[in-house]
This record gives structure tokens, sequence and C-alpha cells, in this order.
């Protein structure tokens, strides 16, 4: 069995040749396909919203909670706190 080969050198299937007009064909089709294929939507999703994806729109967000929660610190200081109170 040592001269025997279990394994060919053209597998079935695999030995088969495309003539080459088909391959230019395929390549043709393939290409014009490609070239219809539009990814502007998606390109101008991200955009429009690189804001989101860059932080800057949760940065803005942090800054107006602060700024909500320092003006009512300020409201809160200016009433009155009652600490003893003989009302009944």
């Amino acid at each position: 069995m040592p001269n025997n080969q279990i394994i060919s050198k053209n597998p079935f299937g695999l030995n088969i040749t495309l003539p080459k007009k088909t391959i230019e064909e395929v390549k043709k089709v393939a290409k014009q396909e490609l070239e219809n294929i539009t990814v502007n939507p998606f390109v101008d999703y991200l955009e429009e919203n690189d804001r989101v994806f860059s932080g800057e729109i949760a940065g803005e967000i942090k800054k107006y909670q602060a700024q909500i929660y320092t003006l009512g610190q300020v409201m809160r200081e200016g009433q009155p706190t009652t600490t003893f109170s003989m009302d009944m």
C-alpha cells in the first residue's frame, strides 16, 4: 500500500475549472452590485449623532444636572428652617 495514494491530487469537487469568460462575468456582476450598495444612510446617521457617540451629550447632561442641583441648593438655603415648634 505505500505506492497507493489515498488522497488524490485533485479531490472531488476541487478539480473543476471555470471558463475565463465566466470568471470575468462574475467579476463584472459583483462589481456592479457592490457599486449599488449604499452605506450613505449609515454614515449620515453616525455623522448626525456624533455628539452622542463622542460623549458630548453625556457631558452636557451632567453639566445641567449640576446646575439644577446648585439651583435647588440655593433655593433651599432661602427657606426658613424650624428647629422647635410649640404649635399643637
